[in-house]
């Protein structure tokens, strides 16, 4: 051992060593023993400690170096170094008080003397989330950069929080009470103490399209400040948004589909309560501050123009979605069924065949991009999913239109020479056509929505996808532009087709009549006939289909109507099962499977 620690430069001589020591046995007796010779050498284990001294056994007392050499004035040596290392802890501390107080982000690391207590800060609030007692997270503030009071209080918004109510977060809560990581902040629970009002964005922003927008700055010259707010004791009194609350503006939004409550209007009529819950009378909906905010909207109806502190809520979704699940999943079965069919049978693979898998395969797909906006399956790709969804569904009509041409055509020549000068590649025409057009008419929208998406004065004719759910806005005129009008023009389009389809059957049926050998026409048109009923029903299925929902979306505002065509809802739904039924499960075409 040197100095207190094992030396591996030393070399011992053994032969000067003495290896005998005195050993006190089990009985009490006294022997002398040699250390290597009868006993088990252990030399592996930790030294004991590191300011290890030996024992000279040949004196009475034994005593450490430290106290054998004990210097003059050690008394005073011992109070330099007990006062002065105090003096630098106090200093340490001190110093890293006052030096980075303004820092937030180091604040846990601060010793805290005199800002949560008059003493240090004891509590593990460095290393944890705290919480607040018996205050909700949507109560609370950030206060992070407020003023903050000798005593540990915060001065934000003219009200003093005391520092009991405020507690550091590096998390933040949403509606549905889970959480998301956010940067390490000090929030305070200044609700309990005046009364708040829960903004969507910033005071000085505006919502656009469901979000709040950066670059829209609002003229609070032109804003209304006042909302009527409901007290405590039942009165209504005229409040400002800004002198006589608390602006809490960075709780997270409720949803993706926030829309504004015109409440001049006699069904967005609402209630904001003193205690910052709201009530609906449409639905008799009570909410809390999760699951509302307002916010400065600009109003205008021709001439007139509100520029007002309005309430923003989430889509009302119906309460239920076994029931439509269940027929949607049931007529997507049905349309695959019918898909398969169709492609297997080689007699049912001609160009009418043909067109109608296209038709079914996009109704198939539509049906599918609506189950899943059902089950919020594609929030992650929610503009992506809308905008495909959108295609879809176009391209099915324009499949229809395509059908209903088709037979147009066929009937529109003489029946002898319909197929000779028709083109070689018509199928292949009539896909360009269809799945470019629906290309188009995508286009249009998506190009619609991002070049107007941060001008206010023209949200009421975005086709805002994605904006408010996972489709396009059906809840304003914009859907008849982009939705629904191109869907009745197709619906015209077609009505007149099969109408010019039937005449011309009438005429054929006459022409033959005066001709003798027409034994072949006929069969010829008896097979026509044949293709025009069964494309007829297809028609009458899904045109119909459309049209009520069509019909339903100009009655929707209307409470009475809107239940009635729930009805086309379940019946639009269930397209697929009903194609299934009759164009597959009849007598022709299980022939051919018990043929095939």
């Amino acid at each position: 051992m040197a100095n207190g620690q094992c030396s591996g430069s030393i070399e011992v001589d053994l032969t000067q060593l003495n290896p005998y020591l005195n050993v006190t046995l089990d009985d009490g007796t006294v022997a002398r023993r040699h250390f290597q010779e009868e006993f088990i050498i252990q030399s592996d284990l930790p030294i004991p400690c590191n300011d290890m001294y030996p024992l000279n056994d040949q004196e009475e007392c034994s005593v450490s170096p430290v106290s054998r050499y004990r210097p003059k004035y050690v008394f005073l040596m011992y109070n330099v170094y007990a006062w002065g290392m105090a003096s630098v802890l106090t200093a340490v501390i001190y110093m890293v008080d006052h030096l980075v107080e303004d820092i937030p982000e180091n604040e846990p690391w601060m010793p805290g003397v005199g800002f949560y207590n008059c003493w240090i800060k004891t509590t593990l609030a460095a290393t944890e989330n705290e919480t607040i007692p018996d205050c909700d997270y949507f109560d609370t503030v950030n206060v992070t950069g407020s003023q903050r009071l000798v005593n540990g209080s915060y001065l934000y918004q003219g009200v003093v929080i005391p520092a009991e109510l405020t507690a550091e977060f590096d998390y933040r809560v949403l509606p549905d009470d889970s959480t998301e990581p956010v940067e390490r902040h000090l929030r305070g629970c200044v609700c309990q103490l005046r009364p708040c009002l829960r903004l969507c964005c910033h005071h000085s922003k505006l919502m656009a399209n469901g979000q709040c927008s950066g670059s829209i700055e609002v003229d609070l010259t032109r804003l209304n400040p006042y909302l009527n707010v409901t007290l405590d004791d039942g009165t209504v009194a005229r409040r400002h948004f800004q002198e006589e609350f608390i602006i809490q503006s960075d709780l997270p939004i409720p949803c993706n589909d926030m829309y504004p409550l015109n409440d001049q209007e006699q069904q967005d009529q609402y209630i904001v309560f003193e205690n910052g819950s709201f009530f609906r009378p449409y639905d008799s909906a009570t909410m809390s501050k999760r699951e509302y905010c307002l916010q400065a909207y600009d109003f205008r109806e021709g001439e007139t123009e509100s520029f007002r502190i309005v309430a923003h809520n989430c889509s009302i979704k119906s309460n239920s979605k076994t029931g439509k699940t269940v027929v949607i999943i049931l007529t997507l079965v049905c349309l695959a069924c019918t898909i398969t069919v169709y492609l297997k049978l080689k007699k049912l693979r001609n160009l009418h065949g043909k067109c109608f898998v296209c038709c079914l395969s996009c109704l198939f797909m539509g049906y599918l991009f609506l189950l899943m906006d059902l089950w919020e399956l594609t929030n992650a790709i929610c503009k992506p999913s809308g905008y495909i969804g959108y295609y879809f569904v176009m391209a099915n009509f324009l499949w229809l239109s395509v059908i209903s041409w088709n037979l147009h055509s066929t009937f529109s020549c003489s029946v002898s020479r319909v197929n000779r000068y028709r083109p070689k590649y018509v199928f292949l025409v009539y896909n360009v056509y269809a799945w470019g057009m629906a290309t188009v008419l995508t286009a249009v929208i998506y190009m619609v929505d991002h070049l107007v998406e941060d001008i206010p004065e023209n949200e009421p004719w975005m086709p805002g996808v994605g904006f408010y759910n996972c489709w396009i806005k059906t809840q304003d005129w914009s859907a008849m532009l982009y939705f629904f009008g191109p869907m009745l023009i197709v619906i015209i389009f077609n009505v007149t087709m099969f109408i010019l389809t039937a005449i011309r059957i009438v005429a054929v049926k006459r022409e033959l009549q005066s001709i003798v050998d027409r034994q072949e026409r006929k069969q010829k048109l008896n097979s026509d006939k044949q293709t025009y009923s069964f494309f007829l029903r297809l028609f009458v299925i899904m045109g119909l289909n459309w049209s009520l929902e069509i019909l339903s979306y100009l009655v929707q505002d209307d409470d009475i109507w809107k239940n009635v065509f729930l009805v086309a809802d379940y019946l639009n739904w269930s397209t697929g099962i009903i194609i299934f039924f009759l164009f597959v499960m009849k007598r022709s075409v299980l022939r051919l499977f018990r043929e095939r």
